[in-house]
């Protein structure tokens, strides 16, 4: 796992990026006029020493820190940044270190316990002067209050500490014009001093974070002896994208389309028109109304199920605990897990209950014909050959790779007016001939997410899956 892998902001579309630094207007120095009687001998011109900007010289020993800190951003990423001085003058970084790719601190946390860290050791003079850096609402307004909103981004915050001196911040605010980020330049710099750091170059390969604390999700077995183990950096998108279809997704607002059922959700007595918008034929969108949480969840209605028992539940704090992916063995054999769709009210039972009896389906992301059965290395695979292993590109997302054979579909549409189309799919993703639904599930498939036009009963087809999964009713 990377340092940075996990403090990515929702939307990064930041492929062309440019960081001019604007020229600030410096206030014109205006001299005192005296009146005198006769006129003066003219001196012969003084050239004055530049001032030297002090607040300038310190920190621009951190110079590499904040290109760092930019250049990160212009990746869309923004991870919380700190260098420290050594006794001996040498500056080094420091981060926190994701250890699984399920949980990250979040940025208050990370900049508070950063500080903890440098004042003790600025106090015991194991160092000279430290710096955070963190993506802030600064805007040249004072206000250095972590961003962790849409739309509270506005600058870089740089809180730094040096021996014998009080605290202080600065800041580089920055803003969003269409696809590009424009660097606003510090206030208190002039314009040479801004290009002195905007222009200073990072070394290719110098490891600028020798100094690293790994990050643990929080995690307990309980009486019934399930492990609850926590994440705070998932979500449903793509879950929402294999609904309504990966490039749709990006240029529809669906967004504004869930936001107005979630509201109509809140109504006591739902009229005939707002179920209309979440109830189809093969699919529902669940919505769950909580005092701390409104939220939806795509659900894919069937009537399969299994017997499962219960060893380790991920629950998402981001969420409030309310969802999670909930993971055992099924039939006293093979190892699934699931996002639960019906956490949030029946969130005790899995915890309290291993063992029990759940519906399972799931939301097809992708879907291709599957056309070679060989292994990688060269084993021949019979033609009922099916499989499925845990996605590497979603790991704790309940997500799957599979070969598997199409037993059966149908099509079917969403949405009130029928415009998001797709399949149910019947998938059988384990053979087993003394059980023809030893493993078979229904699954959606949008069919933007396919890779072919034609679908036949029997064939083997190819791609990925996130299961999903309720308490049997």
């Amino acid at each position: 796992m990377g340092i940075f892998d996990f403090f990515k902001k929702k939307n990064n579309n930041q492929e062309n990026v440019s960081t001019p630094v604007q020229e600030m207007e410096m206030p014109e120095e205006k001299g005192v006029v005296e009146v005198l009687e006769e006129a003066p001998e003219i001196p012969s011109p003084q050239i004055e020493e530049p001032k030297v900007n002090e607040e300038f010289e310190k920190i621009r020993i951190y110079n590499d820190y904040i290109v760092y800190s930019i250049a990160l951003q212009l990746r869309g990423e923004y991870t919380p940044l700190s260098a420290f001085e050594k006794e001996n003058g040498e500056v080094e970084g420091f981060a926190y270190m994701v250890t699984e790719d399920a949980y990250a601190l979040p940025p208050q946390q990370a900049i508070a316990q950063m500080e903890e860290k440098f004042e003790n050791e600025l106090q015991e003079g194991k160092i000279r002067s430290y710096m955070i850096l963190y993506h802030s609402q600064f805007d040249h307004n004072g206000n250095h209050t972590p961003a962790i909103q849409e739309g509270d981004f506005k600058g870089i915050s740089l809180a730094y500490h040096f021996a014998g001196e009080d605290k202080a911040k600065t800041g580089l605010p920055y803003v969003f014009e269409n696809q590009n980020v424009t660097y606003k330049g510090f206030a208190e710099f002039s314009h040479e001093e801004n290009n002195t750091i905007m222009s200073h170059q990072l070394v290719d390969g110098k490891d600028y974070f020798p100094n690293t604390e790994g990050i643990a999700a929080p995690e307990m077995t309980n009486e019934a002896g399930i492990i609850i183990r926590k994440s705070n950096v998932h979500n449903l998108v793509n879950t929402w994208s294999g609904v309504f279809g990966h490039q749709n997704f990006q240029t529809k607002d669906y967004g504004q389309y869930l936001t107005t059922i979630l509201m109509q959700s809140t109504v006591a007595d739902p009229t005939e028109d707002s179920k209309s918008k979440t109830e189809f034929e093969d699919v529902r969108f669940k919505t769950i109304v909580t005092d701390e949480l409104s939220t939806i969840i795509p659900e894919v209605k069937t009537d399969y199920v299994l017997d499962f028992e219960t060893r380790s539940i991920r629950e998402w704090e981001n969420a409030l605990n309310l969802q999670a992916i909930v993971a055992g063995p099924a039939r006293d054999t093979f190892g699934i897990w699931f996002f639960a769709t019906d956490y949030a009210e029946n969130r005790n039972t899995y915890q309290t209950q291993p063992h029990l009896k759940v519906n399972i389906s799931g939301i097809v992301l992708i879907l291709d014909v599957h056309t070679n059965t060989d292994l990688p290395d060269g084993t021949k695979m019979s033609e009922a050959f099916t499989a499925y292993v845990p996605s590497q590109d979603l790991p704790n997302y309940a997500c799957f790779d599979f070969i598997a054979q199409l037993v059966d579909f149908k099509e079917t549409e969403l949405l009130d007016d029928g415009s998001v189309k797709g399949y149910i799919l019947k998938l059988k993703l384990i053979t087993n001939e003394e059980n023809e639904d030893f493993f078979t599930i229904d699954a959606f498939v949008n069919k933007e997410n396919m890779r072919m036009e034609t679908l036949t009963k029997g064939m083997k087809v190819t791609g990925a899956v996130q299961l999903q999964g309720k308490i049997a009713g």
